[in-house]
């Protein structure tokens, strides 16, 4: 009897360890598992680095920030909003508002239907030193006055120095600032971005007569709209407050300006076309300030 039962003790351990190998075995087969779900869970990534590789370059006219993350460049006259983050924004410091510029960016999906510009790269195109002048040759400037300056522009009542080049005509010099061009033959100052946007100048001679003047500008203008002339007292405060006369006539596309004025001990008679539009804004605040430094050469 005893040995019997010695014999079925060993028969239960022998099955019970049997049992346990086999529940030890099954609980380590599920820890392999996780690897393949991770791998699944990382594979949307590589198709947003491919989606922002895609770089678009362009190029336009800066114009303005709308808010501390998004600034606004004007490209072929339609106006577009670009996100600028942290690192880009130092690349902005030395660009003015209405500075040619070239630039980089790419389109970052939000959701299915909505995607940001994201500012990558910017650059300033030209230095006014030698794009603004009209000329075509740095020598054709002879003036003996300092080839750049710094001129104080008003825009929508914020006052800033923005830089300027030295132009030289026949009878004259002035500064004109970036987003300008100058053609010296022509006499004519023109907005790079519209060349619609322009400025006839005239030397006059020294017994020009007012009167006469009066009333051509009148003519010109009366082919545009009801002409108006504006007096000293609305000029008082503003940077064409010494002009000798200042007409004006307008429609629904455009504005015209014809406006006497004495520089420099000689009188100037400017023909101005500002037509309808975004960069109107800051064409004639531009005008001014350049004009306002014409001296005799």
């Amino acid at each position: 009897m005893r040995k019997g039962n010695t014999t079925k003790v060993s028969t239960t351990l022998v099955v019970l360890l049997m049992g346990f190998s086999l529940v030890a075995c099954g609980s380590t087969a599920p820890e392999i598992q996780p690897s393949v779900n991770n791998t699944k869970e990382s594979s949307p990534v590589p198709e947003q680095q491919t989606e922002e590789r895609n770089v678009i370059e362009a190029e336009g006219i800066l114009t303005g920030w709308a808010d501390p993350h998004t600034v606004e460049i004007r490209v072929k006259d339609q106006a577009m909003s670009f996100q600028v983050e942290e690192e880009m924004q130092k690349s902005l410091d030395d660009i003015d508002d209405e500075d040619s510029v070239r630039f980089k960016y790419v389109e970052r999906s939000v959701d299915a239907s909505t995607k940001q510009l994201v500012l990558t790269g910017i650059t300033k195109i030209g230095s006014p030193a030698k794009d603004n002048s009209g000329a075509g040759e740095e020598d054709a400037v002879t003036s003996d006055r300092p080839k750049t300056s710094e001129l104080e522009v008003t825009v929508e009542g914020i006052t800033e120095k923005r830089p300027a080049a030295l132009a030289q005509a026949e009878g004259y010099s002035f500064y004109i600032l970036e987003p300008m061009a100058f053609d010296a033959k022509e006499h004519e100052l023109t907005m790079k971005v519209n060349p619609a946007y322009k400025v006839g100048i005239e030397k006059l001679p020294a017994d020009f007569n007012l009167d006469n003047l009066k009333m051509n500008a009148k003519e010109e203008l009366s082919k545009t709209g009801e002409v108006k002339q504006v007096t000293g007292e609305q000029l008082s405060s503003g940077p064409m407050k010494d002009a000798r006369l200042f007409m004006m006539s307008q429609n629904e596309k455009k504005t015209q300006y014809v406006i006497v004025k004495e520089l420099d001990g000689n009188g100037f008679i400017f023909h101005v076309n500002a037509p309808v539009g975004e960069p109107s804004e800051g064409f004639l605040p531009m005008v001014y300030a350049s004009v306002n430094t014409i001296m005799n050469e």
